[in-house]
């Protein structure tokens, strides 16, 4: 397991770095925390996480995810 940082994770996936703390916060992506206001990313998760097309694998999780996005 390799933990990266949230910037890592934003660079890893190409995105803005608000956006991989936002998809935390709704827990849409994996993370792990560290503390009450650290989060790490593991990479093998996160390439997981990006290769089923940003799903958690979990149908009922992804339809509540969709309802917060609109």
């Amino acid at each position: 397991m390799r933990l990266i940082t949230a910037r890592e994770a934003s660079e890893a996936l190409g995105v803005a770095l608000p956006r991989v703390y936002e998809l935390a916060r709704t827990k849409i992506i994996p993370f792990v925390r560290l503390g009450p206001k650290q989060i790490r990313f593991d990479q093998d998760e996160l390439t997981a996480w990006a290769k089923r097309g940003g799903t958690n694998g979990n149908h009922r999780a992804d339809a509540r995810a969709d309802d917060n996005r609109a």
